[in-house]
């Protein structure tokens, strides 16, 4: 038996207590973008000046303090993502020491002569790095210990807030309060917009360009932005049509049949990649304004219409948060959101009545929208012109699967 046999064997015995593969960090268990979007939701449910009076007030504050254990869970959430990412630096960092620690007393063996004083010599290198991996299992263990402690505080507090949430539901009701806000809920009622006072019609450009496509049916107001078009910006505007139609089928391939792209995770990217798109060409004012005149039609189903007014607001956002990207880019970025649930579909098993966030729902069990209405705001058109000078291109070429951009 070796000098150095005992060393290597405490090594790896101690490498073995850290695992193998890539430590896994808090990113999986950091669901504060989510929570930050439901507090924002519920903040904007506050009563505004059309209900007024000690109802609207305990509703106010009923409603203020939902926002705030949203607000509480999200920064537990980032603190519970933070810790697991520094138990996952622990192990990492454990392992290098012990590689490092490795890889110097290999380096000594190599250096010390192969006689008698040598072996010596190796018995005294032998226990100094056993001691080191003893230092090293220590600190780790000393960490991870801090770690542990930090995790139960949260879990506490984890626990403190649904204890006070529990208290707070079992006293709601019985004193005739509102009971806490579902922000898809939420969603359906503020997504929603009135019928176009002028009704809709078919609409087709001017002359001669009129005898190259087909009348299409839009609402009077969608006709009039229509109308200020350009023939070229008309055409950049059918190719971000196209090329969102295209793609949608593309990311999310319609799971019951060719025609199946209504209500479900199609249709969410459709509409964001459509209305990002549109913003990178025409601007986000005048993206939204023409989007909110498309969804005037009269009868539009409540749910299929929340849907597509939220689902176009997240791509606007994508577009202004990313000014610079290809339509490539925000292709990815837009199916990103859609399988983070940043977007939604109609809710499966709801009689076509409720929403759902796009990751809850598998592709293919999406549910179909009811017809029935509620009534909407009138938009607050920004009556902003076309702006940008991005030109998609024709579909069919380069770049995403929709091409041309």
């Amino acid at each position: 038996m070796g000098a150095l046999d005992g060393f290597y064997t405490t090594l790896s015995r101690a490498r073995a207590t850290f695992g193998e593969g890539v430590p896994a960090t808090g990113e999986e268990f950091d669901g504060s973008a989510r929570l930050r979007e439901m507090e924002a939701a519920v903040k904007a449910a506050a009563p505004d000046d059309r209900w007024q009076g000690s109802a609207a007030d305990a509703y106010a504050a009923k409603n203020e303090k939902h926002a705030a254990t949203y607000g509480r869970l999200a920064d537990l959430d980032k603190r519970m993502g933070a810790e697991v990412t520094n138990s996952a630096a622990v192990v990492a960092a454990g392992r290098h020491s012990l590689d490092s620690l490795s890889n110097w007393v290999s380096d000594m063996d190599t250096s010390i002569p192969r006689d008698q004083s040598g072996d010596r010599m190796r018995l005294i290198l032998a226990a100094k790095g056993i001691g080191q991996i003893n230092d090293v299992i220590q600190q780790s263990t000393d960490d991870m210990d801090a770690i542990a402690r930090r995790i139960e505080d949260i879990r506490k507090q984890y626990d403190e807030i649904a204890g006070k949430e529990e208290g707070a539901q079992a006293l709601d009701h019985p004193l005739g309060n509102p009971p806490p806000v579902d922000p898809l809920e939420e969603i359906k009622r503020k997504y929603q917009v009135d019928e176009d006072p002028d009704g809709a019609l078919d609409w087709e450009p001017g002359w001669p360009w009129n005898h190259l496509t087909s009348p299409k049916h839009v609402t009077a107001t969608e006709a009039r932005i229509l109308d200020s078009l350009a023939p070229w910006e008309l055409q950049d505007l059918n190719q971000t049509k196209e090329a969102a139609e295209v793609e949608s089928k593309v990311s999310f391939p319609p799971q019951n049949g060719a025609n199946d792209t209504a209500d479900n995770h199609t249709d969410a990217f459709r509409h964001a990649y459509w209305n990002a798109l549109m913003t990178q060409r025409f601007g986000e004012q005048w993206t939204r304004d023409f989007a909110e005149a498309h969804e005037r039609l009269p009868g539009n189903p409540a749910t299929a219409e929340a849907m597509d007014l939220y689902n176009n607001e997240v791509g606007r956002n994508i577009a202004m948060a990313n000014p610079d990207a290809t339509p490539a880019e925000l292709a990815d970025l837009v199916e990103q959101a859609v399988n983070r649930g940043d977007t939604v579909v109609v809710a499966p098993n709801s009689d076509g009545e409720k929403l759902a966030w796009s990751n809850t729902v598998p592709e293919g069990e999406a549910g179909t929208t009811s017809k029935s209405t509620v009534p909407g705001q009138a938009p607050n058109p920004a009556g902003a012109g076309p702006g940008g000078v991005y030109d998609p291109g024709q579909p069919g070429g380069y770049g995403t699967s929709a091409g041309g951009y």
